[in-house]
This record gives structure tokens, C-alpha cells and sequence, in this order.
């Protein structure tokens, strides 16, 4: 993309001038961090210190469209300065599922399980071609970015809001683990995949009652095979249709019934 070999300087004043003319066309998103652009692009801007979980973002959404035919965003371009990072994307048509999951008729559900059961497969089949010793890792083959292991741990400030990479299953349990409740602990042994890590009706776009694509890859990687089944649930607590559908959509992957037993007793003690 030649657009990219222009100076970096110059490319964030376009980005923020367009940000700048987006915010008046169209307003804010639901996200303090993305705006919405002229020409059918979204622009994201983090702090230089979350500027790790743009670039596993950026690099992710090349994976996917590398490997599979699951829709999401085109990433155009990636760039900070000494004070933000900013990432660069096409817009995915629709709107969130949580804006229309209950307007939705019984056929319209029934497809959207099997659209989302064909992606995750796919997604799922993508291999782990980097960091070899390592089981765990983001897309870069680096330490994970998610919201569940933030809120589980203590914050410690060489860490920051980033955890691993990890060598073995073991040694991610070992982070989930809560030291007042020893006896519950995952066991290992899973399937290492490919997963969004942050599956929800946010990031779940629709277009005429049909799936249109997946969006927000910051939390993405390999991670064991339960993950995004339990992420679902750990995020969206209180839907009882989408956690019918995640039931459904992945009760054909596995029964993951027991890690979400865990997952939940550490949820409640710890959050």
C-alpha cells in the first residue's frame, strides 16, 4: 500500500483531520476509542502504551483474511506517534447484534448459529506459525491482551495489562488461578486454538438479519479450545437469548459445561 511509505507525520495529521470531520458527520461511536470516517473507514486511537494490542489487531485482521473467508474489516494502515497509536480499517456493513438480537425471527437465529458455527471453525483451523515455544501467545506470538485476565489478576506495573506469553496450558492455569480458592483450577490437556477472545453482541455485526462480520481482534490469539465459549458467557451474563445462541453455536464444537463451572466460581469470588 503505497499510502503507508508517506511520512508518519503526515498520515496521523490525515487521520486526525479526518477524525476531526467524521465526529461532525457522524458523531461519536459507542467507543471512546474508534470514530467513524468519510469513506467507509474507522479509525481507533489508543495511548502509545496500548499501542501492543493495535498492532496484534492490525496483524490479526491479516491473519484471518490470510487463512479463512470470515468478514472483517480490511486493516489499511497502523501508526503512532509519542503520544497515541492509531489503526486504520474498512467499515464492516450493519449494525450490532445487540442492537437487533431481539428483533430477530426464529429462522434468522437459526442462521446465525450456523454462520457463526462455520466461522469459528475456520477460525479455529487457522495454524500457530510463530513463537514455536510457546503454546499461548497473541497473534505476534507475544503476551495476551484480554479483559479476563486483567480483572483476575492484581495489577502490577512492569506487567501492565499484558500476560505471558505461556509455554504450556499449565502455566496460562496458573494465571486464572485465584489463591483463596486452591481447588479450583482448570485442568489441561485442551486443544490450543485460534479465538477472537472477545466474542459478544458488540462485536457481532448484522445486515439484514444476516451475519456481516466480526469486529474488535484487540484480545485475539491462541488460547485453549474453550475460550471463546467461556468469554462469551463471562462478558454478557444476563442475555438469555445470546447465551442461548453461544450454548447452541458451540454445544456442536464440545461441551465445555465444566470449564464454564470453573470459569464461573472464579468469577464470583474474584469480581
Amino acid at each position: 500500500m503505497v499510502w503507508r511509505l508517506v511520512p508518519s507525520i503526515v498520515r496521523i495529521r490525515a487521520y486526525r483531520g479526518l477524525a476531526f470531520l467524521g465526529a461532525h458527520m457522524y458523531g461519536p461511536s459507542c467507543s471512546f476509542k474508534i470514530q467513524r470516517l468519510p469513506f467507509g473507514l474507522y479509525l481507533e486511537a489508543t495511548d502509545t502504551i496500548s499501542h501492543r494490542s493495535l498492532a496484534n489487531e492490525f496483524a490479526a485482521l491479516q491473519l484471518v483474511r490470510r487463512h479463512t473467508n470470515v468478514p472483517v474489516p480490511s486493516a489499511l494502515d497502523i501508526v503512532s506517534d509519542s503520544q497515541c497509536s492509531y489503526l486504520l480499517t474498512t467499515k464492516v456493513c450493519g449494525v450490532t447484534l445487540g442492537w437487533c438480537i431481539d428483533t430477530l425471527s426464529r429462522d434468522e437465529v437459526t442462521t446465525l448459529i450456523g454462520d457463526l458455527q462455520k466461522h469459528l471453525s475456520e477460525l479455529r483451523a487457522i495454524p500457530k506459525e510463530v513463537a514455536p515455544k510457546y503454546a499461548i501467545t497473541n497473534v505476534l506470538g507475544k503476551a495476551c491482551y484480554d479483559g479476563r485476565l486483567i480483572t483476575g489478576s492484581q495489577y502490577d506495573a512492569a506487567r501492565g495489562d499484558f500476560f505471558g506469553p505461556f509455554v504450556d496450558e499449565e502455566d496460562f492455569n496458573d494465571t486464572l488461578r485465584c489463591g483463596a480458592l486452591p481447588n479450583v483450577l482448570h485442568s489441561s490437556g485442551h486443544e490450543i486454538v485460534f479465538a477472537h477472545g472477545d466474542l459478544n453482541m458488540r462485536n457481532i455485526m448484522m445486515y439484514n438479519g444476516r451475519l456481516s462480520g466480526f469486529i474488535d481482534w484487540e484480545t485475539c490469539g491462541w488460547y485453549p479450545d474453550y475460550w471463546d465459549y467461556t468469554k462469551a458467557h463471562f462478558v454478557t451474563k444476563l442475555n438469555r437469548r445470546w447465551l442461548k445462541i453461544v450454548d447452541a453455536v458451540f454445544g456442536k464444537l464440545r461441551n465445555f459445561e465444566a470449564e464454564l463451572a470453573v470459569e464461573r466460581q472464579l468469577w464470583e469470588y474474584c469480581f
